[in-house]
This record gives C-alpha cells, sequence and structure tokens, in this order.
C-alpha cells in the first residue's frame, strides 16, 4: 500500500495504444473461453465474459504501460501509518481465525458433527475480513483518538 500519486505527465502515445491492444486481447481470450464454456449460448456467455473483463483489462493494460509515466511513487509509502495499521490489523485477525479453526475442529471431532466444507470455508473468509477491517478501524480509531 505504497502511497502514489498522480502526476500531469503523459505517458508516449504508443503506450496508450499497447494498453488498449493488451486490454482487448485479454477480453477477447476470456470471451472465447467463457463462451466456449457454454455452447448452447456462446455469444451471451461471451458477451457477459467481455463485459465482465473489459475494465479490469484494460485497467492491467493502463497499469504495465501508462502508469510508470503517469504516477509519481513516494519512496517511503512503505513506511506509512496506515500501512502500519493495516499490518497489525491483519496479524491479529490471522490468529482470531486461528484461535476460531482451531476451536470449531475440536467441537467439530469431539461432538463428531459434520458438515459440508463450503459453508465453513465461506465462514471463515467472512470472519477473516470482518475482523481484519474492525480492528483496522479500532486501531485507527484510537491512533487518531
Amino acid at each position: 500500500m505504497s502511497k502514489a500519486s498522480f502526476t500531469s505527465r503523459r505517458a508516449p502515445v504508443h503506450h496508450y495504444v499497447l494498453a488498449i491492444i493488451l486490454g482487448a486481447i485479454l477480453t477477447t481470450a476470456v470471451s472465447v473461453l467463457v463462451g466456449a464454456s457454454n455452447p448452447g449460448d456462446f455469444w451471451l456467455a461471451a458477451g457477459i465474459g467481455a463485459l465482465c473483463t473489459v475494465y479490469p483489462a484494460m485497467s492491467l493494460g493502463a497499469k504495465v504501460f501508462v502508469s510508470n509515466h503517469t504516477v509519481a511513487r513516494d519512496a517511503h509509502g512503505e513506511q506509512s501509518v496506515e500501512l502500519q495499521w493495516m499490518r497489525q490489523a491483519g496479524a491479529g485477525a490471522f490468529l482470531d481465525v486461528l484461535v476460531a479453526t482451531i476451536v470449531a475442529v475440536l467441537v467439530l471431532v469431539i461432538g463428531r458433527f459434520t458438515v459440508d466444507a463450503l459453508p465453513v470455508l465461506l465462514g471463515l473468509v467472512v470472519l477473516s475480513a470482518l475482523d481484519a477491517g474492525v480492528r483496522y478501524l479500532v486501531i485507527r480509531y484510537r491512533a487518531l483518538k
């Protein structure tokens, strides 16, 4: 999470063209793959795949070819206080999820319960995201208080 700021500089025109070409190639490739996976509705599936892919693909093209000319990176961005807060929140959330997982495994083993793995894994993902977010907000609140 380094700090970056946009500048008024412009990239050479051929870098913009390369970014668009890369985005178009990636969008076409993904839409063909999505369409091929649904042979009954090839064009509908390909169109949905293209709509879902065009923005990330163009953004990737801009990141690869344009951003080196238009974005100035802070050399000390990795030392920002926000990054330290996020690291603390992530470390705390990791320990919380680890303890919750161990407790859940013990309950399942001792109680001889059987559950599907998918809801449990989705619950762990949600728990970890919420835990990290709440921890970040608490750390931020305490620091700014």
